[in-house]
């Protein structure tokens, strides 16, 4: 009895250690699949929010072309109350139309968005076939002296990259909300930004002020 006794308790203890090894192993493994996993999410987070600091920095250059080429087309001529009406970005402009991508006048060259910055990638704002930029008029609190400023408008971008957009502009954090509409933007004095919401996000930017009178001031 006693040899059997010494002879079966160590094999008993040994399995012990061994399955107890295996279970340890288990969780290192656990724990190391689960960190890796954890740190491709925050890569991608990382990646996903420099390109959107970029497509944001992109928007807002464009802006300051757009603002650069608008400012050198009324210098020449061009009537600031006929920005909304009489400006266009097509090559086929009617009669007293202007054409701010003329490349006889040279005011502004057509820019070609990133398509990481895009809403629908297929379409691309200033494009002839589908613009995706207006004008729009609205006062601006502080931008004149009460009468209608005119305010620019590309659509079609991601609400990352809109985000992105406010922080520099108007000191927003990123996770706040844009303004719903430009008509709530100007009301707060922001001459420049980007609003919406759902799925369609729109820069904007007051390119002219006192354009227009305001009927209601």
């Amino acid at each position: 009895m006693k040899m059997c006794s010494s002879g079966f308790a160590p094999r008993r203890r040994q399995g012990g250690f061994i399955q107890g090894a295996i279970l340890f192993a288990l969780v290192i493994i656990a724990v190391v699949v689960a960190a890796f996993s954890l740190a491709n999410r925050d890569s991608q987070s990382s990646a996903d929010s420099e390109q959107a600091r970029v497509n944001a920095s992109f928007v807002l250059k464009v802006g300051n072309d757009l603002q650069t080429g608008v400012n050198r087309a009324i210098a020449d001529g061009f009537p600031a109350k006929d920005l909304a009406t009489k400006m266009v970005f097509i090559t086929t402009e009617e009669e007293g139309e202007l054409n701010l991508f003329d490349s006889t006048l040279k005011y502004l060259i057509r820019p070609q968005f990133p398509t990481t910055a895009l809403q629908d990638p297929e379409t691309q704002p200033f494009d002839e076939l589908a613009p995706e930029v207006t004008f729009s008029t609205a006062v601006v609190d502080g931008a004149g002296s009460g009468d209608l400023e005119t305010i620019i408008e590309v659509a079609n971008l991601k609400e990352d990259v809109c985000k992105r957009i406010n922080v520099t502009t108007n000191g927003k954090l990123v996770t706040d909300a844009p303004d719903a509409t430009v008509a709530a933007a100007a009301a707060l004095g922001k001459r420049e930004g980007c609003v919406g919401a759902g799925a369609a996000f729109s820069y904007f930017r007051v390119v002219a002020t006192d354009t227009e009178t305001d009927e209601e001031a």
